[in-house]
């Protein structure tokens, strides 16, 4: 004669068999008694106030010993009723899988867009003294344009020092070249690149000092004012910004010294152009850059996999290409792996190419096999892209409805549409 067990759960009364319960002796309803703190003993019946939706579930795995749960309730709160009746979630069925552990992913994406872009920037400093309070305002300034009105006005004025910097740059290179093609044709090459990498002394020259000595301060007051000096060179942004005006200063000290080597002009001037990188401050303003800033970033594992089995693939394509077409013009292995590169990024410049069959053949496949490799990873990121954007939206539409208040003052709801 098997005994019987009456459990009350959240109002709904469910029947089962004592053996039933016992198939998992690690459980907490395989260790319920009639002396412990859920039995009623006028009724008989065991109380417990929890949710009886999800404890159909638990009580089917202890008669079938597969777990399974309805796809219409929150997982989070499945972990928690989980947690109560002591049961792991190792004897998960494989059909629930992906609604179970889906959820993981996508906190995770949550937690990354509140804190890149909802939590409000707190610059934390060991002390409060009046210089750190000076020190706050300017970072403030500085860092988040949505501070204040000046940092607004600030930040609009950076970038279009920025803009003008890029655009004299671009306006001092059609000059130049224009100059050394009309009267110096007898210069020789490296006097040349010389005269190129020179500021003049004309209105160029001038905007561009001025426009190099606001980034200058700009970089510097960031400096001096961030309370943890680890993080400001952990930014990729601050380094460039850094090398940038390192660049700016050793390009006039070599251009002091007419007697200078052409490579060492030319390094300290592609230090200076390392400002364009500055325009990914608009990140600042629009939502759309800094969430494909920050797909990248999140895609980081998947990229660097793409570059690994890249470059796998152009050392043995170019290999193998250099064996077949060693009478041709792949001479040597970096050519062949310049080759190789070239066609699996689907580039194909036609420079140099196969002649044999057995080479264009093989050119055949490298390309192919580079249109597939190429085709994964980029689907990846634009599916992170996607996600990122996606959470973005609904998190805003729910801080929407935050501050408009969700109740209308006749009880029935406002909604608010999530604009994608």
């Amino acid at each position: 004669m098997f005994e019987k067990v009456i459990i009350n759960v959240g109002g709904q009364t469910f029947v089962t068999k004592r053996s039933t319960l016992q198939r998992y002796p690690d459980t907490k309803l395989a260790n319920i008694s009639e002396t412990c703190e859920h039995f009623d003993e006028t009724t008989e019946v065991y109380y417990f106030d929890r949710n009886p939706l999800i404890f159909q579930s638990v009580l089917d795995y202890y008669r079938t010993g597969k777990l399974h749960f309805l796809s219409n309730i929150c997982v989070e709160q499945i972990r928690d009723e989980l947690q109560f009746w002591e049961i792991s979630t190792t004897d998960l069925g494989p059909c629930c899988w992906k609604y179970f552990y889906t959820v993981d992913s996508d906190l995770k994406t949550c937690n990354v867009i509140d804190k890149y872009f909802f939590q409000s920037k707190c610059f934390r400093y060991s002390s409060k003294s009046s210089l750190t309070n000076v020190k706050s305002r300017i970072l403030n300034v500085l860092e988040n344009p949505r501070s204040s009105k000046f940092a607004l006005v600030w930040q609009i004025f950076y970038l279009s020092v920025v803009c003008l910097a890029i655009l004299v740059s671009v306006i001092q290179s059609f000059e130049l070249t224009g100059q050394n093609t009309k009267e110096n044709k007898n210069v020789t090459s490296e006097e040349g690149m010389k005269e190129r990498l020179t500021d003049h002394d004309n209105w160029i020259g001038v905007v561009t000092h001025v426009c190099n000595v606001i980034f200058t301060l700009e970089t510097t007051l960031r400096l001096a004012s961030c309370p943890c000096k680890l993080e400001f060179f952990r930014s990729f942004l601050n380094i460039v910004d850094i090398m940038s005006v390192f660049g700016y200063f050793a390009h006039i000290i070599v251009s002091a010294f007419p007697d200078s080597n052409e490579p060492v002009f030319i390094f300290s001037y592609a230090l200076v152009i390392l400002r364009c990188f500055r325009f990914f401050r608009l990140e600042r303003f629009i939502e759309g850059l800094r969430i494909m800033l920050l797909s990248i970033k999140q895609s980081k594992k998947m990229l660097s996999l793409l570059i690994l089995v890249l470059l796998i693939s152009a050392i043995t394509f170019g290999i193998t290409i250099h064996i077949v077409e060693m009478n041709g013009p792949f001479t040597d292995a970096i050519s062949s792996f310049y080759w190789a590169l070239i066609t699996m990024t689907t580039i194909g410049y036609g420079d140099i190419y196969p002649k044999t069959e057995c080479g264009q053949i093989l050119a055949s496949v490298c390309a192919t096999f580079g249109l597939f490799l190429l085709s994964m990873p980029i689907a990846v990121v634009a599916n992170t892209f996607t996600d990122l954007h996606k959470r973005y939206c609904e998190h805003k539409c729910h801080l929407l409805h935050q501050n408009k208040g969700t109740w209308c003052k006749n009880g029935t709801t406002e909604l608010v549409p999530i604009k994608y």
